[in-house]
């Protein structure tokens, strides 16, 4: 792969197009590894990179990139701080701390590459998660406090511990003395002209956010990273985080309740010569050696033969706020299953998924459970899902007609105030509550 493809594969990875990459990252031998500049002559901030990156894999470049993105989003000032070398060691070791959360073994082998055997004995070895606490003779208690806490470490805490003055060589995310006047390496300049870098670190500081989250790094270790940055609201606007860490565990319990459903409905088996798709049995038979001793595979039950579902959706005003997280349980369970999406009040209707999406049905002023269950019974379907707030009944008659069926159902409650409980409870096989944010 010919080096300037990695650099766009690595862009593109961050949401960069090709036409914005040469806007924001510049090829410049003054780093040693990587550096946020502003150039005085273009008025303009830029990424600079050692050529020498070129040759890593795409996934390391990708995280140099975000290190310098993380520096100008934030973490470039620090209140007080006098010594900029030495807060910008501080700002490296915090930096390296998320990108290793969640990234920890690329992240490892990056440092192992960029880090010369000599920064084992000075102050850059508390930025390298690659190393062996034992090994260390210097700085081991503050390396322990900062790679063996699972919490974010204070910029403004390790700046106070790291002893003064410092100068330190062979830290790759710096300059060589070599550094030309035009440029301003590291540094806010009182001219900064139309800054283009601010707004696309905006953007991709958003990207960065939802990529890390697929790697395992929580909504609460997001609060804590950005809790801490010191961002320039013209650059980055907190709150957008702050909503996405809320949708995220939303999401999270919006797939935790598909996954109790299908798992319920989707638990048969069946016998056969090949492996389509093992249920539990089939893997235990498979794990044991016995597939291999009498060739059978117990597969879950095929698409043919998966149980049809009935989604009622409750239309009461009360009902409103909820329709953003109904079409999401919606859109996953009708993947699974051939479903049909049907909204109830008084009586009950089919609809198609858009028309609900796009609110074109007729609100109904009562809740009847009685239309959901006398509908379900005389239905061609196996199981019902009825999406609701609770507040109906169920008489003694369709009760008794809904047990003789042998049809199952489950309710999904929305709330806003904790657990709901209702008359499905004694007919329904699980019920789940979604409280609202």
């Amino acid at each position: 792969m010919q080096v300037r493809q990695k650099l766009v594969r690595a862009c593109e990875g961050l949401g960069l197009n090709l036409l914005e990459i040469s806007k924001f990252v510049q090829i410049d031998e003054h780093p040693d590894v990587a550096c946020w500049g502003f150039d005085l002559e273009k008025k303009k901030h830029y990424i600079y990179i050692n050529p020498r990156v070129l040759r890593l894999p795409v996934e390391q470049i990708q995280l140099i990139l975000k290190h310098e993105i993380l520096h100008y989003a934030g973490y470039r000032n620090l209140e007080y701080a006098k010594d900029f070398a030495r807060a910008n060691i501080a700002f490296d070791i915090v930096i390296n701390k998320i990108l290793t959360m969640a990234h920890e073994k690329e992240m490892k082998a990056l440092c192992r590459k960029i880090y010369p055997p000599e920064t084992r004995n000075n102050i850059l070895v508390l930025a390298r998660p690659d190393i062996n606490a034992c090994e260390l003779k210097e700085n081991k208690k503050l390396w322990q406090s900062i790679w063996n806490n699972p919490e974010i470490p204070s910029p403004a805490s390790i700046y106070y511990q790291i002893a003064s003055p410092i100068r330190v060589e062979n830290n790759p995310f710096s300059v060589n003395d070599l550094v030309p006047a035009k440029i301003l390496f590291r540094q806010n300049s009182d001219h900064t002209g139309d800054d283009r870098f601010g707004r696309f670190s905006s953007r991709v500081i958003d990207n960065v956010v939802r990529e890390m989250a697929g790697n395992g790094f929580s909504a609460t270790r997001f609060s804590a990273v950005f809790k801490q940055i010191f961002v320039n609201k013209k650059s980055f606007d907190c709150s957008s985080v702050e909503e996405f860490i809320s949708k995220l565990e939303s999401r999270q319990k919006l797939e935790e309740t598909c996954v109790r459903i299908i798992s319920a409905l989707d638990n048969q088996s069946s016998c056969q010569l090949y492996p389509y798709e093992l249920s539990r049995i089939g893997i235990i038979y498979i794990a044991c050696g016995i597939s291999d001793k009498v060739p059978i595979f117990w597969n879950k039950t095929p698409e043919s033969r998966k149980n049809k579902l009935a989604i009622y959706i409750d239309t009461s005003p009360s009902m409103e706020c909820y329709q953003e997280k109904e079409i999401f349980l919606i859109d996953r369970l009708k993947g699974y299953f051939p479903t049909k999406v049907h909204c109830f009040a008084n009586d009950v209707k089919e609809i198609s998924l858009d028309d609900f999406s796009n609110g074109n049905y007729e609100e109904g002023y009562s809740t009847s459970f009685d239309a959901v269950i006398e509908h379900l019974v005389d239905s061609k379907y196996d199981a019902g899902i009825i999406f609701t707030d609770g507040f109906s009944y169920v008489n003694l008659e369709n009760e008794n007609k809904f047990k003789q069926s042998r049809k199952r159902l489950f309710t999904v409650y929305f709330s806003d105030n904790g657990d709901v409980e209702s008359e499905l409870d004694k007919l329904c096989e699980q019920t789940m509550t979604i409280n609202a944010d």
